[in-house]
């Protein structure tokens, strides 16, 4: 009969297993006595009437004891490599449903937060680009956030992040916190976010050496000063279309027209106003582009967690929980309320999407908007099983995969994707007005 489901065929190893084991005790149990079973054999012969053997025969015993070892010890070798090789077979099949699990939720949260896979022909809703489909309040609509003291991000020079050791990951005690929050955060079911905290874990030790990156996420200003330079053309550029959202009930839709200048499909950044927010709508092949051009490269995963934690050892830079009244990040809060289905109650940041970068509070190694405003491309490809191989010193992820990690969250995260030690992800060409980046460089130049 035919298996249905993976966890059958993990029933019906588990319960080989348990036979194999039973038998290799018995042999063992056996071999402990096999003197006494050889005499009993002896015995029952001679109460046969086999006469040419006897239980008072030290030789007789001693030749029956020896065939007794030799049967038992070969079963007993083979029982102990049978349930080893079932065992063997049993952690790869739970690995595998562990990656399954662990792809489903990246892909499933990926396509609540940004829209899912590249749509093809036929594939997602398509928004046509009209005034009464814009996807964000129309800029001049949004209240200001509350400005902090900031350098201009065209001149400001890279931050030296010194190197170190720290602690990567969800640790084992902030699991069902974890778990909740991203339930509460993607009105998810407990198993598909079990899988996504499971990306996060094991909790591992990670050294980096010294690198530096830049201060604040690559602006629409710069971004547009690398495609004069360059003539570059993004992704969305090429295919026409990128991911906007439109609100709680739509959710993410591609959508005709938008680009990194007309991220709604709509207004201009700079005729908007928006020059000094992050650049969005642009691939991870966009983010690498543009970081080469500058000399600079995409930071590791490793890198963006460890620069977003600096040096604190709290659930967020700034504490355990809700910032309050403090202004440290641009996130879903009470200024989006009529946009997104869940936020950040009793925090509100003043912005209801992007925010000008270096709005907030920068965590202590200096970076601004590590947490919310855009979520962030990482050099790494995405693998839900990686921290459990991954390198000790300077990790650069895996060599090939489907998804590239994005961190930080965005203006649509709460509590869960606020997290530093969060993974998400998506292929390499999506885009939409949630992803942005920065760069990094090995050492400052």
């Amino acid at each position: 009969m035919a298996l249905e489901s993976p966890e059958d065929l993990m029933w019906q190893i588990e319960a080989w297993m348990a036979f194999m084991f039973l038998t290799a005790v018995f042999c063992a149990y056996m071999l402990f006595h096999s003197e006494r079973e050889a005499k009993r054999l002896l015995i029952t012969k001679e109460a046969g009437g086999t006469d040419a053997l006897s239980a008072d025969d030290p030789a007789a015993v001693a030749r029956i004891r020896r065939r007794l070892i030799i049967f038992y010890a070969v079963i007993l070798a083979g029982s102990l490599l049978v349930d080893l090789k079932l065992f063997m077979a049993l952690m790869e099949l739970r690995n595998r449903i562990q990656v399954e699990e662990q792809s489903k939720a990246v892909v499933t949260a990926d396509e609540t937060r940004s829209g899912g896979h590249e749509a093809g022909s036929g594939v997602g809703a398509t928004a046509p680009a009209t005034p009464n489909n814009e996807a964000h309040v129309p800029p001049s609509k949004q209240p200001p956030p509350r400005q902090q003291a900031r350098l201009d991000p065209d001149k400001s020079a890279m931050v030296l992040v010194p190197g170190g050791t720290f602690w990567m990951g969800i640790s084992a005690d902030e699991t069902d916190r974890a778990i909740q929050d991203c339930k509460t955060e993607f009105k998810k079911e407990a198993t598909s976010c079990k899988g996504l905290v499971l990306s996060a874990q094991p909790l591992h030790r990670i050294t980096l050496d010294p690198f530096a990156l830049d201060p604040y996420e690559v602006t629409n200003r710069q971004f547009e000063q690398f495609v004069q330079a360059t003539n570059h053309q993004t992704t969305a550029e090429k295919v026409g279309t990128a991911f906007v959202w439109i609100n709680g009930q739509q959710g993410w839709q591609q959508t005709k027209g938008a680009t990194w200048r007309q991220p709604e499909a709509g207004p201009e950044v700079f005729a908007s106003g928006r020059a000094e927010h992050p650049v969005v709508n642009v691939s991870w092949h966009d983010a690498q582009a543009y970081c080469r051009w500058a000399s600079k490269r995409l930071p590791t995963e490793a890198e963006f967690e460890y620069a977003t934690r600096a040096g604190t050892q709290t659930t967020y830079w700034w504490g355990n929980f809700s910032p309050g009244t403090r202004q440290v990040a641009n996130v879903a809060d009470e200024s989006a309320r009529t946009l997104l289905p869940v936020i950040m109650a009793e925090y509100n940041d003043g912005a209801v999407t992007t925010a000008p970068v270096g709005s907030y509070e920068a965590n202590p190694f200096g970076l601004f908007d590590m947490t919310g405003n855009v979520a962030e491309w990482t050099a790494d490809w995405y693998d839900g099983l990686y921290y459990r191989k991954s390198p000790e010193r300077n990790p650069t992820g895996p060599s090939s995969g489907e998804y590239r990690t994005t961190r930080g969250g965005g203006w649509n995260g709460v509590l869960y994707t606020s997290r530093p030690a969060v993974r998400a992800g998506g292929t390499p060409t999506e885009r939409n007005t949630k992803f942005g980046f920065r760069c990094a460089q090995d050492r400052p130049k």
